[in-house]
């Protein structure tokens, strides 16, 4: 399964330049204090974390049980009362309806088919309010092109990290991350793909809008896609 195993307890650490606040700004304008908010492919949850107390309920899904945990335990340091679950984003169902729905950090792209990608966006719809949004994002074929052959490597406080990144066919990138903590090597690989907004799967939603990369419009040179739907009343 495409997901963060062991790298997740190295996650905050090594992400900690993603500018969290540019997303959660880019939402507020769909939100407000009445809101049911659930986050898909949510990570450790310091998306949501930002976006407590702004909202009514928070909620999270992660295919990664060890994220899921991670998300739960900086929940329980701050105080804060976010549900997280252990789901599929193509598969997963709550006995509430939400008002918004994010999936952040490019984790549709993770999703190894056009067919998956579409099966998640009727979870989304089935799980939304009518009038709901659902808000994500998705990597372009210039960012696509810029990590087709990426290395990143760096030094911590307890542990190094050599991540590479190769292009192996012309949708997918290949990930092999290696840890090295305490003597002990920890590998993980993953995939990611890339996909054509063209080729999504939006019955039942209505487009709102498509911008790049934090911008009020999509230029080719973008590097991320935002978009907008809502669910038709």
């Amino acid at each position: 399964m495409n997901e963060y195993k062991k790298f997740s307890y190295y996650y905050d650490e090594v992400m900690q330049s993603l500018e969290y606040d540019l997303w959660a700004d880019f939402i507020k304008p769909y939100i407000n204090k009445d809101s049911k908010l659930l986050d898909i492919a949510c990570g450790t949850g310091s998306f949501l974390m930002l976006n407590y107390g702004i909202v009514k309920e928070c909620y999270g899904l992660d295919l990664s049980e060890t994220a899921i945990e991670i998300a739960k335990e900086k929940a329980k340091i701050n105080h804060f009362n976010i549900n997280y679950d252990v789901f599929d984003m193509t598969n997963f169902s709550y006995d509430i309806k939400f008002d918004v729905i994010t999936c952040f950090f490019d984790s549709i792209n993770f999703l190894n088919s056009i067919d998956k990608v579409n099966l998640c966006f009727k979870q989304v719809l089935n799980a939304l309010n009518p009038g709901g949004y659902f808000i994500f994002d998705i990597f372009t074929k210039t960012l696509f092109n810029e990590y087709k052959n990426n290395k990143f490597k760096a030094d911590y406080t307890t542990f190094k990290i050599n991540w590479q990144t190769k292009k192996i066919d012309n949708k997918t990138l290949k990930h092999d991350i290696k840890i090295n903590e305490d003597d002990q090597i920890y590998y993980e690989t993953y995939n990611e793909y890339y996909y054509d907004f063209k080729d999504f799967d939006l019955t039942g939603f209505n487009l709102i809008n498509i911008c790049g990369d934090f911008n009020v419009d999509f230029k080719d040179s973008d590097e991320r896609m935002l978009i907008i739907l809502k669910k038709a009343l």
